[in-house]
């Protein structure tokens, strides 16, 4: 279904000019950005969240610095943002 609409998309693109091309052109940047920020929060996640304390240890225990940046990237807020 994907490869169709992107032929379609194509398709489109071809036969109507520059203005189709520049509106696609500003969809797919929309979406790879929406979909880059979709894998920095599932990251984020499986970093703060599904990590086990070995992986973390091998990670971060060694090196403070790195341990310090994995609390401050996964620390809860202390209270409700504003």
């Amino acid at each position: 279904m994907k490869t169709t609409a992107y032929l379609a998309a194509m398709l489109t693109l071809s036969l109507s000019g520059c203005a189709s091309f520049d509106a696609a052109q500003s969809i797919a940047a929309d979406r790879t950005a929406r979909a880059a920020d979709e894998a920095r929060q599932t990251a984020e996640w499986t970093l703060c969240n599904a990590i086990s304390v070995g992986a973390w240890r091998r990670a971060y225990a060694a090196d403070p610095a790195r341990a310090d940046g994995w609390r401050r990237l996964c620390a809860q807020p202390s209270e409700v943002p504003q």
